[in-house]
């Protein structure tokens, strides 16, 4: 665990801690950029799932980088909101420990971060995720493999959301979890740049139950591999037909 970072990963988010760490001696992490290359991201892709080789590459890297989402933006959204700390997370400067699935298992960040700058614009405190991490990822991984960006940040989406509401019902004061609401509220950046979060969750009637559900806006396309059910905040469960 990183020492700065120890306060938040008690109690309920204790298992958070080892997903974020500094280089060790002999460390085995490999740099994020290696998986940038399409034959090294195919072999991570097919040790966590061979029985789908063969299958849509597409959505079996769908798939995979949701645990890349998953894994890494709930500590560092943990260290922005909460400890008011933005952390190191420029692509070439981090590093990627795979478990024995081939999916991403710690984060090997380059130090420990420093304190937020203070800014009246509510996406500021973010732009470094954005920037630094997100965006050069996602365009890598379009070009690596032919997935849609909007897809890709569709997934990040579903974490972000996620977390937003288990730091609310940890019983966080809301000041410490509803800056993260801005990242699907606010349509741009201060300097003008679109924000691919915004309107990333929307309210609609189910077609087959006309009950009202909150789902993405882009679907993960995870149906398109053998035996795979749809998630449960999928758009396509709004329509007449799907299960």
């Amino acid at each position: 665990m990183i020492p700065a970072l120890a306060p938040l990963f008690q109690g309920g988010f204790s298992s958070y801690g080892s997903l974020l760490r500094l280089a060790e001696p002999n460390d085995s992490a490999i740099p994020l950029t290696d998986l940038f290359d399409a034959r090294r991201l195919r072999q991570s892709l097919y040790q966590f799932r061979p029985d789908l080789k063969g299958e849509d590459e597409r959505a079996l890297l769908s798939i995979w980088s949701k645990y890349y989402f998953l894994r890494l933006l709930p500590p560092v959204l943990a260290a922005n909101l909460i400890l008011q700390r933005a952390l190191p997370l420029a692509v070439d400067a981090l590093a990627i420990e795979l478990d024995e699935q081939g999916l991403p298992g710690a984060f090997v960040l380059p130090n420990e971060g420093q304190l937020l700058v203070p800014s009246e614009h509510p996406l500021s405190r973010f732009e470094g995720i954005m920037r630094d991490n997100l965006q050069p990822v996602i365009t890598a991984w379009q070009q690596a493999l032919g997935l849609s960006p909007r897809v890709l940040w569709s997934n990040a989406s579903r974490y972000i959301h996620w977390f937003t509401g288990e730091l609310k019902g940890a019983g966080l004061p809301e000041m410490l979890w509803s800056p993260g609401l801005a990242l699907f509220a606010q349509p741009a950046f201060e300097n003008g740049e679109r924000n691919p979060f915004f309107g990333a969750y929307q309210d609609r009637m189910n077609a087959n139950t006309g009950t009202l559900l909150t789902v993405r806006r882009t679907c993960c396309i995870r149906f398109r591999l053998p035996d795979t059910a749809l998630c449960e905040d999928c758009p396509r469960l709004c329509r007449k037909g799907m299960t």
